[in-house]
């Protein structure tokens, strides 16, 4: 196999129901090089399953919930997908609980290979990473672990580590892209929304990581704001939600999931399920 295009790919699962998907992490290798990343929640298909996965995984039934559904997801990372080569460790569960979750929704995947480092190493993840020297910090973060495979993959054939986007500090320009003016941080007066009716009138939003549709910050801001969003740079324990674009700090993350196991009632949206917000609603 030409191990230089692939995918990394690593599902959690809520229970043992291999239709109960609730995070997916994806690493997107070409010519050898690590240049995309991607996390989600997904909201599981429901099961009659009472014992769950949260003390494999972290994940709570509570805050899979709130994700977008693996219908709603699948449409912004199905290029990813299809038509690709597919690395898994243990891919007979993560290709399997693809096909089940897709086929429960009448989605259609069409990856064009797949591949096991499970079988190449005749490893556990952790063992193959200790092997090569990969860091697995975070195991069953289903982000952390797609890392690792690609990793222990490209490892397999001798080649080098490299990470694009990901080790380099924010250049100035990416900063610049998550900055918001001043004045979209004052909320606007009741007269001057354009729509009450939204989920985010009247809601204190803070906007984490780049949107590939919205690459400036303040565009999105500003857009909220017409609607009677109260943007906020930091989250607290008053934040209504939380919008999760790529390269999300995750000291944030954490600080989210924290108040939200304190009983704080914040929604985390990412940007699948922003876009059809934003459409269902008239915005765009």
């Amino acid at each position: 196999m030409e191990p230089f295009n692939f995918t990394a790919l690593d599902f959690e699962t809520m229970t043992a129901c291999r239709t109960s998907a609730c995070a997916i992490g994806l690493v997107r290798c070409e010519d050898g090089v690590i240049i995309q990343k991607f996390y989600s929640l997904i909201r599981p298909v429901p099961d009659d399953r009472e014992k769950t996965n949260t003390f494999v995984h972290g994940i709570s039934p509570e805050q899979a919930a709130k994700a977008p559904t693996w219908a709603q997801l699948y449409p912004s990372i199905a290029h990813l997908i299809d038509g690709q080569k597919l690395v898994c460790h243990n891919a007979d569960f993560d290709l399997d609980v693809l096909q089940r979750t897709s086929d429960y929704y009448g989605l259609h995947p069409r990856p064009i290979a797949a591949v096991d480092t499970a079988t190449l190493t005749s490893a556990s993840l952790e063992d193959a990473c200790a092997k090569y020297g990969i860091p697995l910090t975070n195991h069953h973060d289903p982000l952390d672990d797609a890392t690792a495979t690609a990793k222990v993959l490209l490892n397999i054939f001798g080649i080098p580590t490299v990470e694009h986007h990901y080790s380099k500090p924010p250049s100035r320009h990416s900063l610049e892209q998550r900055k918001v003016a001043k004045e979209t941080l004052r909320p606007l007066g009741e007269d001057e929304v354009a729509n009450k009716e939204t989920p985010f009138y009247a809601k204190r939003v803070v906007i984490t990581g780049v949107l590939d549709a919205y690459p400036q910050r303040e565009t999105l801001a500003a857009l909220l704001r017409q609607f009677g969003a109260d943007i906020n740079t930091s989250i607290s324990a008053r934040t209504d939600i939380v919008i999760v674009g790529r390269g999300c700090g995750p000291s944030k993350m954490q600080k989210v999931e924290a108040l939200q196991a304190a009983g704080h009632d914040i929604r985390v949206i990412r940007e699948q399920e922003l876009l059809e917000i934003l459409t269902k609603n008239n915005m765009i």
